[in-house]
């Protein structure tokens, strides 16, 4: 891997502007690019996370889940049309299988568990009266809107104030919680629940500074668990300083990536993409010569395995 500064001035001569923020993006397009070719080694980790239930809210630095043990046991893995599958568990059904299933993308922690009053607590005093905005649904399935500047708009604005976490007294409850809108902030916002006598409750999201629109990715596992561990791939890096690393192992192979952006704005399709075909080549060749003798073999599922053997399931 190398760093931002070790290519920028070729990401400068190549875009051809001098505004580093646009250099930034021209790098994040490239780096993109390139790792969407294969999964490299350096955007894949593995991580060990404390299961309470069955859902399970993904840390937002993992993009896609790759594999994934339940309690030490390997399983299988679903996807959301699943239930709709004749072999499936439908909608309602709770089965208790070695499986996982993917739930698609969410902005919560937790779900509410009861229609609740919404708060925020505060990480900084620099951040009283950043903005915050939660969209959803209240009681009755209607979209909660506000009036803001004079126009109702979808959503409602959370208050900030550092040190009080404080409820609207004209906000209605929220049955369900669709998206998240944060400024950027000097330090964490936490989103809770809050009742009509000022006392918090669960905590629903905690927000990083530089989250503007949290989106985690959401498994249900098949059976009740205590850990699981998961080898997945990295989220893209947002690049925000010279200093910054790129997760790819060919110089070159970036630099080519590089230019098939430049093609690829200037709608020069058949160079843009011989560009990307050897940018791919490059990196793919580069990865394979570091990579160790090792294979994962293709998985066969044996029906002597007792994968939906129930009498070990705990709830």
């Amino acid at each position: 891997m190398f760093q931002v500064s070790e290519v920028y001035e070729d990401a400068e001569s190549i875009s051809g502007v001098c505004d580093q923020s646009k250099n930034f993006r021209w790098i994040e397009d490239a780096l993109q690019l390139v790792a969407n070719k294969g999964l490299f080694d350096p955007y894949t980790g593995m991580i060990d996370i404390c299961v309470d239930g069955r859902y399970v809210t993904l840390p937002r630095e993992i993009d896609t889940p790759i594999a994934i043990n339940i309690d030490g046991t390997p399983v299988l893995a679903r996807d959301q049309l699943f239930q709709f599958h004749l072999n499936g568990p439908g909608t309602c059904e709770n089965p208790c299988s070695w499986s996982w299933d993917d739930q698609g993308l969410v902005c919560l922690y937790q779900e509410l568990s009861e229609p609740a009053y919404l708060c925020a607590r505060l990480q900084r005093d620099s951040d009283s009266g950043t903005l915050l905005i939660v969209y959803g649904y209240d009681e009755q399935s209607r979209p909660i809107r506000q009036q803001r500047d004079g126009v109702w708009q979808d959503g409602w604005q959370i208050p900030t104030i550092y040190g009080y976490p404080v409820r609207d007294s004209n906000m209605p409850k929220f049955a369900r919680v669709t998206r998240i809108r944060k400024a950027e902030t000097d330090g964490t916002i936490d989103l809770m629940t809050i009742d009509s006598s000022g006392l918090t409750g669960s905590i629903l999201g905690m927000y990083e500074p530089d989250e503007t629109d949290p989106c985690y990715r959401r498994i249900k596992l098949g059976r009740s668990a205590s850990w699981v561990r998961m080898v997945y791939r990295k989220s893209g890096p947002k690049i925000r300083s010279l200093y910054e690393r790129i997760p790819l192992r060919s110089r070159l192979a970036f630099i080519l990536a590089l230019q098939a952006v430049k093609f690829f704005k200037e709608s020069d399709l058949a160079t843009a993409m011989q560009f990307e075909a050897n940018a791919a080549r490059l990196e793919i060749e580069a990865q394979a010569a570091s990579s160790p003798p090792t294979m994962m073999p293709i998985q066969v599922v044996d029906v002597g395995n007792n994968l939906n053997d129930q009498s070990d399931c705990v709830e």
